[in-house]
């Protein structure tokens, strides 16, 4: 969990570049905020895990896929010798 400014600070942008990137990530639903009692106009970040999941999910089998098509096409070639 990050505020806004300490993720532009370790990202080297600035505060409304990274304000409008989470106001996106959190529309689509892969970040979380949340505002602490003691302050309401600070907004803390939290990515969300089960997107990333269905992310991780995704490529490993974009990347299995990719893997096969290259194993037949090495085997294809190998035939032709």
């Amino acid at each position: 969990p990050r505020r806004a400014g300490e993720l532009a600070r370790e990202l080297h942008t600035s505060p409304s570049v990274m304000s409008k990137h989470l106001r996106v990530l959190r529309e689509r639903g892969l970040v979380s905020d949340s505002r602490p009692d003691d302050d309401i106009r600070v907004r803390i970040y939290r990515l969300r895990s089960a997107p990333m999941e269905e992310l991780r999910r995704w490529l490993a089998r974009a990347e299995q896929g990719w893997v096969d098509q290259l194993d037949a096409f090495a085997e294809h070639l190998e035939g032709e010798r």
